[in-house]
């Protein structure tokens, strides 16, 4: 049977809050061949009072605390002082996902025959699982979670550390190496390595010299065509996001269209129930009278405005040709009434 020992390396500051969780679920794995280093940056509250409490009580836990310039400095510091045979990284606020973890992949025979193992990790205690097995173009996109990977020591013998220069992705850098290197083992088991803290540091905390030098890392480590393959992912990436803000714009704008249907039909709904109510119906020749009053109204308007005015200046006129008043069957020169009636027919 095979029992290599495995060294989890936990960087700390100010860790307290959620250090117990972690230490407990370490301390209770079934796999025995362990140690677990607790690389603290001069932390101010009780994270190193906590860890020496938990170190009397369990001695393969051990705590170096001086300062760093990171986590992934802290992270450098246990490669170097760790003595396993395997080394696995645990953030302070992750655990393990249960108590058989190290015994199923690195207590297996299969361990043997692999420089590296990986799995899932999932988001929160009742969150998602990411992210199954990955791909070089899958790689390219996304991280492979450190909490979900066991290294074996000679991985760090050939490609170096942690690069601290890049401060929150230094870990997806490394992935890069050692994934792209035909002459490393590795091997993906579907099962849930740990509990990953979906508001950590690296969640929170973004790595632009990281992404801005990806593209140089590939070209070192990756044939040319990979170099073109990630050229094309990220054009993917770019029209994926255009589509998907096209998506929500034509979300957006059907929403609205729908909401002023439904008012439209709220409305007809509304003046069909007048039309048919009694009411309406009894009202009908009140309406109608309304209606040829209004009619008659704006002919008597036109007539006043219009006809009435030109017709009077009219006589006038011709009441300044003749002296006095018109002779001859009574006639005063105007318009009988019986002409303004006709005009209002």
């Amino acid at each position: 049977m095979n029992y290599p020992k495995i060294s989890i390396i936990t960087p700390t500051y100010n860790s307290a809050k959620h250090l117990n969780a972690c230490l407990l679920s370490v301390a209770q794995q079934s796999y025995v061949h362990k140690e677990h280093l607790i690389i603290d940056n001069l932390s101010t509250d009780e994270t190193v009072a906590i860890v020496k409490t938990y170190a009397l009580q369990y001695p393969h836990i051990r705590i170096i605390s001086e300062q760093d310039i990171g986590i992934y400095d802290a992270m450098n510091k246990g490669i170097d002082k760790s003595t396993g045979d395997w080394l696995y990284f645990l953030g302070s606020d992750d655990t393990l996902f249960d108590n058989d973890v190290l015994t199923e992949l690195i207590g297996s025979d299969e361990s043997a025959h692999y420089d590296i193992l990986y799995g899932n990790v999932q988001w929160g205690t009742n969150g998602p699982v990411y992210d199954g097995e990955f791909s070089f173009v899958k790689l390219f996109e996304q991280n492979i979670c450190h909490q979900a990977i066991f290294f074996r020591r000679n991985i760090f013998n050939r490609f170096g550390k942690f690069d601290v220069k890049y401060k929150v992705l230094s870990d997806w850098a490394f992935n890069l190496l050692w994934f792209g290197n035909e002459e490393i083992r590795r091997a993906y088991h579907d099962r849930i390595i740990a509990v990953y803290n979906p508001f950590g540091y690296s969640s929170i905390e973004q790595d632009p010299l990281f992404h801005a030098g990806k593209r140089d890392i590939i070209g070192q480590h990756y044939p040319q065509v990979f170099v073109q393959l990630f050229d094309q992912c990220v054009k993917n990436k770019k029209l994926s996001h255009s589509l998907e803000e096209c998506d929500q714009q034509i979300g957006s704008l059907t929403q609205e269209i729908n909401s002023l249907t439904q008012e439209v039909s709220e409305r007809d709904q509304k003046i069909n129930k007048m039309l048919n109510s009694s009411s309406w119906r009894m009202t009908k020749p009140i309406r109608n009278i309304t209606h040829s009053v209004r009619k008659r109204s704006r002919k008597i308007k036109a007539f006043v405005s219009g006809k009435h005015i030109a017709s009077f200046n009219g006589m006038e006129r011709e009441g300044q040709g003749h002296s006095g008043n018109s002779k001859g069957n009574g006639s005063t020169g105007y318009p009988a009434v019986n002409d303004y009636e006709k005009d209002l027919v």
